[in-house]
C-alpha cells in the first residue's frame, strides 16, 4: 500500500510538472520576472566584461552616465562603453551585415515596433525584465521605455517677459505677438499634431491621425513655413540656438531646454500643447551580449533605479513605483505631471506610418 501511495504521489508530481512545462511552452503560464536580487545574482558571472550602450549625447547622455552607467559598472564590475548618436539606419546596416557592435540602444519609442517587426530587434524576455509597473503603452515585445519626455516650446525670457510670453506651444505661429527668429524640428512627429492644435483641434481629437487630419496639418504648416529660420535635426541644436540667441523660440526636448534654465540661461519652457513621448531600450538583432543586455535593461527598469535620472534632468521615470521617490518640486517639472495639457503620442500609429510620413514631410519642405 505504501509503495502504491509513493508511486501515485510520484506520478502526480510528474503530471503536474508536465502540465506546468506545457503551459510555459504555450505561453498560458509564465514565470515571474526576476527580482532585484535575481538580477544581481545573474549579473555576477559577467564581472570583468563590457557592454556597449548607444544614446543621444548631450545633457541627456551625461545624466544617463551618472544615473545608470557608472552605478552599474561600480556595482557589477562591468565596463560600459558609450557611443552616440543612436541611429536606426545604422542598426539596420549592422544587422544586415551581421556585424552588430551595439548591445543596447536608446531609441525613440515611436520607432521601435516597426523596427522589430521588420526583423532588426531582439524580442525582450519579460521573465527577466519586469514590465508590470511600467506606464501603459510604454513597452512592447521589442522595447521597454526608459524615460517619458515632451517635445515642447522653449523661448528666451529676455526677449519675451511679463504678460507678453508664450503660453501655448502653438504660439510659435503667432509671429505678430512674438516676432523673431524661430526653429522647428525637421520631422513630422511633433509638427503634424502641433499644427492640428494650432488649427483649433482639441488634444483628445489628434489621434489616430487620418488622411484628412494630415492634409489639414500640412495646410496649417504652410502658414508658418516662411517664418522658420532653422530646421533642427539633433536634440542638442535647440538649446544651442537659444543659448546663442540665434533664435528667440524653438521647439525642443523639455529636459534639454530646462537644463539651460537651471544653468542660468534666460530661457523657459511651455508645456501646454506639448507631446508626451518616450525613449526606449532596444537590443539590435544579433547583439553579441543579448543576455547581459536584457539584465542591464531589467536592472535599469527597477523602481529603485528608474527614478535617479529624473533628479539630474527633467525627464520622468516610466516605472510607476518610482514616482513616490521624487520630491513634489522635481515631479512638478516632469512631463508625466503635465499629461492633461499634452498630446499623448500614439507610438503604434507612428511605428507603422513613420517612414511614409517622413517622405511626405520632405516633399512638403521642397514645395
Amino acid at each position: 500500500m505504501q509503495n502504491r501511495r509513493q508511486v501515485n504521489q510520484t506520478l502526480a508530481l510528474m503530471l503536474a510538472s508536465l502540465f506546468l512545462f506545457t503551459m510555459m511552452l504555450t505561453g498560458t503560464a509564465a514565470a515571474k520576472p526576476l527580482t532585484a536580487e535575481g538580477i544581481h545574482n545573474a549579473l555576477a558571472k559577467y564581472r570583468g566584461e563590457s557592454l556597449t550602450i548607444t544614446s543621444w549625447g548631450g545633457s541627456y547622455q551625461d545624466a544617463q552616465r551618472k544615473a545608470y552607467y557608472e552605478p552599474f559598472s561600480h556595482k557589477f564590475g562591468i565596463k560600459i562603453i558609450e557611443d552616440s548618436p543612436a541611429d536606426n539606419s545604422k542598426i539596420m546596416a549592422m544587422v544586415k551585415a551581421k556585424n552588430v557592435t551595439w548591445d543596447v540602444v536608446d531609441a525613440g519609442s515611436y520607432k521601435c515596433d516597426n523596427l522589430g517587426e521588420e526583423g532588426y530587434l531582439e524580442e525582450l524576455d519579460f521573465n527577466i525584465i519586469d514590465n508590470r509597473d511600467l506606464l501603459d503603452g510604454f513597452w512592447s515585445k521589442w522595447h521597454v521605455a526608459t524615460i517619458a519626455w515632451s517635445e515642447l516650446l522653449g523661448y528666451r525670457t529676455d526677449v519675451f517677459s511679463g504678460a507678453n510670453v508664450p503660453t501655448h506651444c502653438t504660439d510659435i505661429w503667432n509671429v505678430k505677438k512674438f516676432p523673431g527668429r524661430r526653429s522647428l524640428r525637421d520631422n513630422p512627429i511633433f509638427n503634424i499634431p502641433l499644427a492640428l492644435l494650432a488649427d483649433g483641434m482639441e488634444l483628445h481629437e489628434i489621434y489616430p491621425l487620418t488622411e484628412a487630419k494630415i492634409q489639414r496639418a500640412f495646410n496649417k504648416l504652410d502658414e508658418i513655413k516662411p517664418h522658420i529660420n532653422v530646421w533642427w535635426t539633433q536634440g542638442a541644436q535647440p538649446p544651442q540656438l537659444l543659448t546663442d540667441k540665434e533664435v528667440v523660440m524653438a521647439t525642443g526636448w523639455n529636459g534639454r531646454i530646462s537644463t539651460l534654465k537651471k544653468d542660468g540661461v534666460p530661457v523657459d519652457v511651455v508645456f501646454p500643447g506639448s507631446q508626451l513621448v518616450g525613449d526606449s531600450w532596444i537590443i539590435p538583432k544579433g547583439a553579441k551580449k543579448k543576455e547581459l543586455s536584457m539584465l542591464f535593461i531589467a536592472w535599469a527598469s527597477l523602481p529603485e533605479n528608474n527614478w535617479e535620472l529624473s533628479t539630474m534632468i527633467d525627464y520622468g521615470p516610466v516605472n510607476k513605483r518610482s514616482f513616490k521617490r521624487l520630491t513634489d518640486e522635481t515631479l512638478a517639472n516632469m512631463p508625466i505631471s503635465k499629461v492633461e495639457q499634452s498630446i499623448i503620442c500614439d507610438f503604434s500609429w507612428w511605428a507603422h506610418n513613420y517612414s511614409d510620413m517622413v517622405e511626405r514631410w520632405r516633399e512638403w519642405k521642397l514645395q
